[in-house]
């Protein structure tokens, strides 16, 4: 998906509010920003906004002299949700589908997002994973999801935001009480923004439940001709992939393969018109091969 004018506000934004909490000087903000504006002129729009935001990245930090500002945030929302992860597997365990219901659970993780223009805090988040029986997914292709993964050996879950990475650990785990697969769990090469990385992995044990992978790039989303070639293998040999998050539907929406779905928040204006959904409602999306 090819980059929408308005989503670089999403990048100046962004640049903004790290150049913000840098305790920079005012020159060394400017140089930073310049430089940020130069690049925003001159980068091809026919690129998907994941990876422009990657390089909106580069000189934010490079500038910045730290490669992960976020860690300490990142680090108290995973130790946030996995303190609330025991009441959520109870929901889960109890609901009369606790497939779906740990699908629309791991999709309400996705608000946790420190790239995208709307707010939250953990008692937002609490609200949509309580209410999340009563909430519908504006498109549902969940039943074709059941029915890859009643076919499948291998599954790759391409992970999103810390926090979040909780609850797709809880919907892992429900895959494999469904289904004998062998699941690989993705992780970003290098840290960006909020999107998970080894070291949220490692906090959260995913190892009980999959294998973790580093995908070798420091992009939002899971742009392909940036990642490695290992990562590349598995990714086309893996007989199905679900991918969190609205980064890896940007970035993957014309991908050459089929068994791809799609869970993530429609955040903005421009994929939820895309989509023909509301914004901020959850989806279930099989990409078509």
């Amino acid at each position: 998906m090819s980059l929408s004018l308005s989503c670089l506000g999403c990048n100046l934004n962004q640049a903004l509010k790290v150049l913000d909490g840098l305790g920079l000087s005012p020159a060394a903000r400017e140089s930073a920003m310049r430089e940020v504006l130069s690049y925003l002129s001159r980068v091809s729009y026919n690129l998907s906004n994941p990876e422009i935001m990657g390089g909106t990245w580069g000189i934010i930090v490079r500038h910045g002299g730290d490669p992960d500002p976020y860690r300490e945030i990142k680090r108290y929302y995973n130790e946030e949700l996995l303190a609330m992860s025991g009441s959520i597997e109870t929901l889960i365990a109890s609901a009369s589908d606790p497939f779906i219901t740990a699908l629309k659970t791991a999709i309400a993780g996705n608000l946790i997002d420190f790239a995208a223009q709307h707010t939250f805090d953990l008692a937002e988040l609490q609200r949509r994973i309580e209410g999340v029986l009563d909430t519908p997914l504006a498109r549902d292709d969940s039943p074709r999801l059941r029915t890859a993964l009643a076919g499948a050996r291998t599954l790759l879950y391409l992970g999103d935001n810390c926090g979040e990475i909780v609850l797709d650990k809880l919907f892992i785990q429900r895959i494999l009480r469904e289904f004998p697969v062998k699941v690989y769990y993705v992780v970003r090469g290098r840290p960006i923004i909020n999107d998970v990385t080894l070291a949220d992995a490692r906090q959260v044990a995913m190892e009980e439940a999959a294998t973790v992978l580093e995908n070798g790039d420091g992009c939002l989303g899971t742009v392909l001709g940036r990642v490695s070639p290992g990562f590349r293998r598995v990714f086309e040999e893996a007989d199905v992939i679900i991918a969190k998050g609205q980064g890896n539907y940007e970035s993957l929406m014309d991908a050459p393969r089929g068994n791809l779905f799609h869970l993530f928040m429609a955040k903005c204006q421009p994929v939820a018109r895309h989509l023909g959904v509301p914004p901020m409602s959850i989806v279930c999306l099989e990409k078509k091969a």
